[in-house]
């Protein structure tokens, strides 16, 4: 089936004009794909044809700041509660008009920024969430000093030396310390967030490290929820999965892809989309 997208917006109360594409079967079951720091709606297309697209409605979400999503006003200061509401308003839109598919409940990918985003929004809404495939994720480090200050020092930085600096950083951070990784893929990480704004890449940092960014409530969340870690993972290492996992319960698993760092859909499409792949079957039964 062809899975070409087609961009659409949605201005939220916020004044976010919130881009995102479509693609797939139009009456079929919503799957939401939210991306990272320093992604857009690019970053899922290599496995958009893995995600039966003759049978579901596929959304790629570019976040305020990134990908067609520009800042809605100079001043305005990103925070997770605010992406989290502004997400819950465009799906409001996508559900609308009440009935027919749109009584089904959301399948939700999402890659670290996208992957927390997810359970925030299915912490609030247990009973619209039929599933979660989290890549990466992360939670709060409002109290945790030495993180907080890492991400504040990343904000400052990509203010004074340019995205190109945050781009270098992002090659390195994305991948393992260990082993060998083709020039390519740190490439293409390199590239996605030179193609961001400074200035909402550095806004969002500081949202991630922003003081009201407190965990959800995750044994709120009941759909059944794959933790996809990379056992190389430096920015959101496996443990930290399976904390989470522990916290949401007994309906969550965690898979670790070897090797693999925080770019698992680059690192390993194959693994990743198999993964992904054992959640769908569970939440299709």
């Amino acid at each position: 089936m062809d899975t070409s997208s087609t961009s659409f917006y949605h201005k939220t109360p916020n004044g976010t004009n919130v881009h995102f594409t479509q693609t797939g079967n139009p009456s079929g079951p919503l799957i939401i794909l939210l991306h990272g720091l320093g992604g857009s709606t690019e970053t899922f297309w290599p496995i958009l044809q893995s995600l039966s697209p003759e049978i579901n409605r596929l959304a790629c979400v570019d976040f305020e700041g990134f990908g067609q999503t520009t800042l809605s006003s100079p001043d305005t200061t990103l925070s997770l509660p605010r992406y989290v509401d502004d997400l819950e308003h465009l799906v409001a839109s996508l559900q609308d008009p009440p009935g027919g598919f749109s009584g089904r409940k959301l399948l939700f990918i999402g890659h670290s920024l996208g992957a927390i985003v997810s359970m925030h929004y299915a912490s609030r809404h247990p009973d619209q969430v039929r599933g979660l495939a989290l890549l990466g994720a992360g939670r709060s480090v409002a109290h945790i000093p030495a993180a907080r200050e890492r991400m504040l020092g990343l904000a400052a930085k990509t203010r004074t030396e340019g995205i190109q600096t945050a781009a270098e950083i992002a090659a390195t951070s994305n991948f393992p310390l260990q082993g060998t990784v083709e020039p390519e893929l740190r490439q293409s990480v390199r590239e996605a967030v030179a193609s961001c704004d400074a200035e909402s890449y550095a806004r969002a940092c500081e949202a991630i490290a922003g003081l009201d960014h407190l965990d959800p409530d995750y044994s709120l969340i009941s759909a059944p929820t794959l933790f996809l870690a990379g056992s190389g993972d430096i920015i959101s290492p496996p443990e930290r999965s399976v904390g989470l996992q522990e916290l949401t319960g007994d309906n969550a698993w965690v898979i670790i892809l070897d090797g693999v760092g925080h770019q698992m859909i680059l690192q390993n499409l194959e693994g990743s989309i198999e993964a992904i792949e054992t959640l769908l079957e569970k939440v299709d039964k």
